[in-house]
């Protein structure tokens, strides 16, 4: 699978394949690859929003003078 640098070219990858897998003429082995490469995809957005979090809770705590 392709590495993503952003979070958004996850997501937007991640669309794509969904919109594959609502075709109807798709293959069984078709959908399989794609439906593991989504929720390896899924996994990689959600690392991606927990470390922007962690990031944003961080800078709101140097910001307030709590370290």
């Amino acid at each position: 699978m392709k590495e993503y640098k952003t979070y958004e070219a996850a997501k937007k990858r991640l669309e794509e394949i969904a919109a594959k897998l609502e075709d109807k003429d798709i293959t069984l082995e078709k959908s399989m690859e794609l439906y593991e490469e989504g929720t390896k995809l899924v996994a990689v957005c959600y690392e991606k929003l927990k470390n922007a979090e962690l990031k944003f809770s961080q800078i709101s705590l140097s910001e307030s003078g709590d370290n």
